[in-house]
């Protein structure tokens, strides 16, 4: 995030109760809206589910500025990403007093690339300190990220680059 040679950012959400448990909310930074308003719910029995729930949301926040860190340092880096995709999970158990707390979130970026190349490393290194939310949140949630690489590689019997199977975790 860029702090635009600012001090501190204030991002605000406004949030009206519109049912049972659900809130329907709007993002905004110095009273300019950020998207469209979106809806939260809690989760059976206590909610209907219609909506995410708040700790869908925290891992939505978490996922979304882990992959934002990573394709900036890899747009840095001149790698052309060809497709980037993430699946974020927040597990919820019970803490000693019973009370259902967020135990961890599981975050899987998979980013493809049009080829390999040694700078992949340099990013694969540095993009987690550079996101606000997860460096924010990991003295209290423990954030599990794994990056599955995929490249587009040239296949030598095509002029044209083609999809392959090639993975690797950091």
């Amino acid at each position: 995030m860029d702090m635009r040679k600012q001090d501190s950012r204030r991002f605000d959400v406004h949030l009206e109760h519109a049912a049972n448990f659900q809130f329907r909310s709007q993002a905004s930074e110095d009273g300019r809206a950020h998207g469209t308003v979106f809806w939260s719910d809690e989760p059976d029995p206590v909610g209907d589910a219609a909506a995410p729930a708040t700790p869908a949301l925290l891992g939505a926040a978490i996922g979304h500025c882990l992959s934002a860190s990573l394709l900036e340092t890899l747009r840095h880096a001149h790698l052309p990403v060809e497709d980037f995709q993430a699946d974020v999970t927040s597990v919820v158990t019970p803490n000693a007093d019973g009370l259902p707390r967020i135990d961890h979130v599981d975050v899987v970026l998979r980013p493809r690339l049009s080829q390999r190349s040694p700078r992949i490393d340099r990013c694969a290194s540095v993009f987690e300190k550079h996101c606000t939310v997860t460096s924010s949140v990991r003295d209290g949630i423990d954030v599990r990220v794994r990056v599955d690489w995929s490249y587009q590689e040239a296949d030598p019997t095509d002029d044209q680059l083609q999809p392959t199977a090639v993975t690797a975790q950091v």
